[in-house]
């Protein structure tokens, strides 16, 4: 796992703090093409693209941006999400975690049997209707979308349970399979800023912003998501044929005026601690604030913070 230190990251944005934000969006694109390249030679044999990682790893804007790639190569993409493929929430209803409450990470949720399917027909060149899930109903419905494979064509599969072999296992020997996260810690010299806590920062973000949830209920959400990423998806990245950090250098920067004042009375909250949320202050209140303009709309970190040409 990578380090940077946090005086380095403070030092860039006091020089300037554009070509902070410039160098960090290319050396993310370098890594894009670079593996879009590797999924272009392996096409023939590998026309499925699995594209698996933890929450708020990104994986949405990374799948939009590899087929942007791969169609300007010449090897057009489609990329379908998993969530589309969740049963019907009367078959989910005894799925619970450990404190009996509905278990929204378990891989049992997907209807695996139809995905499965779907994929080996896409692999295949045979057409496939694609479901639509509405989750104000829980409910799976037809979409009305038919999709027929052509050769040279490629399917982007993103979703957290992509490289499960109990979800997608049918599809691996015809599959390119990718796994990322944020890999990178921040060090102050002192102490390490987790990963995970970027990433949860990320959704603290989104959750606010487009799913209407509380700083509250985002933090209430921690040690499940947590267990469900221990249990159903680091298990399973040891399949990966590539792994990519998404890790932004300038991100906590941008996020810190949006999020600091929450984080700060986050940490009165129960569990706060055992989370690592005050290491998470501590971090953003020693960063300089980086300013979101210099952001493309195509960037990763507007997954989050909004202005995604993807995902609004």
């Amino acid at each position: 796992m990578k380090e940077i230190a946090l005086s380095e990251i403070n030092e860039q944005l006091a020089d300037c703090p554009e070509h902070l934000i410039i160098d960090a969006e290319a050396a993310y694109d370098k890594q894009l093409r670079a593996l879009a390249d590797q999924i272009c030679r392996r096409s023939i044999a590998h026309p499925i693209v699995l594209v698996s990682g933890p929450s708020g790893s990104g994986k949405t804007t990374t799948a939009c941006r590899l087929e942007q790639i791969l169609d300007a190569s010449g090897y057009e993409a489609h990329t379908l999400s998993m969530d589309n493929y969740y049963a019907d929430g009367t078959r989910n209803a005894d799925i619970v975690d450990q404190f009996g409450k509905p278990d929204y990470e378990s891989p049992l949720r997907l209807d695996s049997d139809l995905l499965n399917e779907q994929l080996d027909a896409l692999a295949h060149g045979k057409p496939v209707e694609l479901p639509r899930f509405d989750f104000a109903q829980q409910k799976q419905l037809k979409s009305g979308r038919i999709l027929t494979r052509k050769p040279h064509e490629l399917i982007i599969m993103e979703g957290i349970h992509a490289l499960n072999p109990e979800v997608t296992g049918a599809a691996h020997n015809s599959a390119t399979r990718i796994y990322l996260s944020v890999r990178t810690r921040i060090t102050d010299g002192t102490e390490k800023l987790h990963p995970s806590l970027i990433r949860f920062a990320r959704r603290l973000i989104r959750d606010s912003r487009s799913r209407g949830r509380s700083p509250e209920e985002t933090l209430s959400m921690l040690s499940s998501i947590s267990r469900g990423e221990n249990l159903y998806i680091m298990p399973y990245k040891h399949y990966a044929d590539f792994e990519l950090d998404t890790f932004m250098s300038y991100e906590l920067s941008v996020y810190r005026p949006i999020i600091l004042d929450t984080v700060r009375a986050l940490c009165d909250e129960p569990g706060a601690a055992e989370s690592g949320i005050p290491i998470l202050l501590r971090t953003l209140e020693k960063l300089e604030t980086a300013d979101a303009d210099w952001i493309p709309p195509r960037s990763l970190v507007r997954e989050f913070i909004g202005g995604s040409e993807f995902t609004e």
